[in-house]
């Protein structure tokens, strides 16, 4: 029988008394220990290996994101010097247009 004490403070008066614990199966406990203390330590591998991932992941995001919006961008200024192309052809073929009507 293992005694833990304890500290018991009652009003001004402070004692310490002893309890008594049962031990427990001596035999057993070092193997409880080394199995939980193994599966502590896998756990904590396998929480550190998922944040690594976990940052990688949002790392790629972010990436990913920013090609997105530069992309969007780049279509955004294609597009306007597409549609500012369009109209000067429009124009000039409306011009060529009107010019061969007057002519007949």
């Amino acid at each position: 029988m293992v005694k833990v004490s304890a500290k018991k403070e009652d009003s001004n008066m402070t004692t310490i008394e002893t309890l008594p614990i049962e031990e427990s199966n001596l035999p057993d406990d070092p193997l409880i220990l080394q199995k939980l203390t193994n599966e502590e330590t896998k756990l904590l591998e396998e929480k550190q290996n998922l944040e690594v991932i976990k940052e990688n992941l949002q790392k790629k995001t972010k990436e990913e994101i920013e090609i997105r919006k530069n992309n969007i961008l780049k279509l955004k200024t294609e597009i306007t010097d597409l549609k500012v192309a369009c109209e000067t052809l429009t124009k000039t073929l409306n011009m060529c247009v009107q010019a061969q009507l007057i002519q007949e």
